[in-house]
């Protein structure tokens, strides 16, 4: 189980960590062709996570780009740092960086349903994110407990 930190701690781990994504993001940006922002977008519940990077020009995506395999470990710290006892970590997250390559912007999305490009998770992998970390009854929204109906997953089936 995830334990939350301090606000100042969370704070700077969530700062240092964005910077990794950001600056990840910046090294894979094209240089041959116009853009207006890269948007990393990453999914997460339980176990199933998906990420990818897009490439956005006058509105429309011109791109689609993977990120290194060592991201998807600094979001999973993310994640951690981020856990609010009782109400849980994100489920979805966005970064965009732009052109100007002066900072990044991130936002987390901790009630709504993800959208998932590549497939749902099944109903087991929600019992798994309420293991990892865990949300007070208020705190978990109706569709999730839709989706995790019929769940048999337990710590001890893996």
């Amino acid at each position: 189980m995830t334990q939350g930190t301090t606000s100042q701690d969370t704070f700077e781990t969530t700062q240092e960590l964005e910077r990794t994504v950001a600056e990840t993001m910046w090294s894979i940006r094209p240089t041959d062709v116009s853009w207006d922002s890269l948007v990393y977008v990453h999914n997460q519940i339980g176990g199933l996570g998906s990420s990818i990077t897009k490439i956005f020009h006058q509105g429309a995506v011109i791109d689609r780009r993977s990120i290194v395999k060592e991201v998807a470990f600094t979001v999973d710290d993310l994640r951690e740092a981020m856990y609010k006892p009782g109400k849980g970590s994100w489920l979805s997250m966005t970064l965009t960086v732009t052109p100007a390559g002066n900072g990044w912007e991130a936002d987390y999305n901790y009630t709504e349903k993800p959208v998932w490009e590549l497939g749902e998770p099944v109903n087991d992998t929600y019992a798994q994110e309420l293991y990892l970390f865990p949300r007070d009854e208020e705190h978990i929204p109706d569709w999730f407990k839709e989706e995790m109906k019929g769940a048999t997953w337990t710590p001890d089936s893996d």
